[in-house]
């Protein structure tokens, strides 16, 4: 018995060896083979955002724009990615290359990030992008599908064109309509069309300026705003010489006054001004001038033609300003109104009312004396401005001005030429930037 009981306690033993044995030989010798991570997503392009440099309009650019754009690839195991490259321009459905484009690339987390810039784009059509299938690979060898993205934005360089159209009202007001193929931005002062395609304002006297028309992608058409119709406020001004018969008359339509008589001898000068109007108050235009002499500061000349006095000086005084309501009148082309100066100023022989030196001989055909300098005011500026420029031998057309300020190259130095405009306040830049471009030229168109 005690045989048997020492056997079986021999095999049990026996039998841990062995277990231990084989445990320690399972551990020593384990190795790790692979860590799998199974990617069931295939590759994912994402449209983020779109901006414009076109910032009211951001719907709409051209040419001069910038167009940024985000992109964004979503894969965390990109294998090979070749976005950049492969990716397509669209205006509508057409292939274009853009002029300039950048590029620039981030990763964050689980996305790769793509801004481009376009600048110079010179078609016509919706911006849309492409990315082609199998632009991105992941390490399970997935793509992309093919994605087009609507950055919504219009690609337009085509100016509108424009038409322009006046209509009589009853009061002598015209209502000026400016009708486009498409449509058109806002503009100051003017009404806009539910459907942005008209403009239109009412205007009260005549008046000629270029206007500037500019749809939704920034461009422009230039169209003359010409009124010419208007009766509801007249004005008439003019310029006299006395060599040449009658006076010279603009209607505010930009006229130049004193070009007929430079067409007949450069040398010629205004000698006197004259200025009427109507549908204002007879104080609402008040004009001053100086007048150049042979006699003197503060000498007297007297016109042979309207038979009024004037003064070496300013005219009617420093300060002072002539209207239908002070001022005496004279008849100029059939018109009664302001007059100021005197055709006789460069009379020879002729020695003024106050006992002056003669005009000397040497003076013949020189015509030194006249007008040297304007200006014109205006009772209330609420609603309108007026606009006025010179024109001097040898020198050109001087920086136009307005509302009150004198203008002359020297109060010795006779105008050959003048012309001026009542024009709506909002307007008056448009014509002032329209005659800046004479300034130091002899245009007289």
């Amino acid at each position: 018995m005690k045989k048997l009981i020492v056997f079986l306690f021999v095999i049990f033993m026996v039998s841990l060896l062995c277990v231990n044995s084989y445990a320690k030989y399972v551990v020593d010798n384990t190795l790790l083979v692979a860590d799998i991570n199974i990617d069931g997503e295939i590759p994912k392009i994402e449209f983020i955002n779109v901006s414009n440099t076109n910032e009211k309009y951001n719907k709409f650019a051209n040419k001069t724009h910038t167009i940024t754009i985000e992109l964004g690839v979503k894969e965390r195991n990109i294998k090979e990615e070749n976005t950049l490259d492969n990716i397509k321009f669209l205006l509508d459905n057409e292939e274009f290359k853009p002029k300039n484009k950048n590029v620039t690339k981030k990763s964050m987390g689980e996305y790769v990030y793509y801004t481009i810039t376009l600048t110079g784009i010179t078609g016509n059509g919706r911006l849309k992008l492409k990315v082609p299938e199998g632009s991105v690979v992941d390490i399970a060898n997935q793509v992309n599908k093919e994605a087009i993205f609507d950055t919504g934005i219009i690609i337009d360089n085509i100016a509108p064109v424009v038409n322009f159209t006046q209509e009589e009202l009853e009061d002598g007001r015209i209502n000026a309509k400016i009708i486009a193929n498409e449509k058109i931005r806002e503009v100051n002062a003017w009404n806009l069309s539910e459907d942005a395609m008209i403009l239109n304002k009412e205007f009260a006297c005549n008046v000629l300026y270029p206007f500037l028309v500019t749809d939704l992608a920034g461009n422009s058409t230039n169209i003359d705003v010409k009124i010419d119709k208007a009766t509801n406020i007249e004005i008439r001004y003019s310029a006299g010489n006395y060599k040449m018969s009658g006076f010279e008359t603009g209607t505010g339509l930009n006229e130049i006054v004193g070009k007929k008589f430079l067409t007949e001898n450069q040398k010629y000068k205004i000698e006197a001004v004259g200025l009427w109007w109507k549908g204002l108050d007879k104080d609402f235009i008040g004009e001053n001038c100086y007048i150049y002499t042979n006699w003197g500061e503060g000498k007297k000349g007297r016109c042979n033609y309207a038979e009024t006095n004037y003064i070496h000086g300013y005219n009617p005084g420093q300060n002072k300003f002539a209207t239908l309501e002070n001022s005496f009148f004279a008849y100029v082309n059939g018109y009664p109104g302001i007059y100021l100066g005197g055709l006789n100023v460069n009379f020879v022989g002729y020695k003024g009312e106050s006992g002056g030196e003669p005009v000397p001989a040497e003076n013949e055909g020189q015509y030194l004396f006249g007008i040297t300098a304007l200006n014109f005011r205006l009772k209330d500026y609420s609603y309108y401005s007026i606009v006025y420029q010179i024109w001097v031998e040898g020198v050109g057309w001087l920086e136009p001005v307005s509302d009150g300020e004198e203008t002359t190259f020297a109060h010795d130095k006779p105008i050959g030429a003048y012309r001026m405009s009542l024009i709506p306040k909002t307007e008056k830049q448009y014509l002032i930037d329209l005659w800046q471009e004479d300034v130091g030229t002899n245009n007289m168109k």
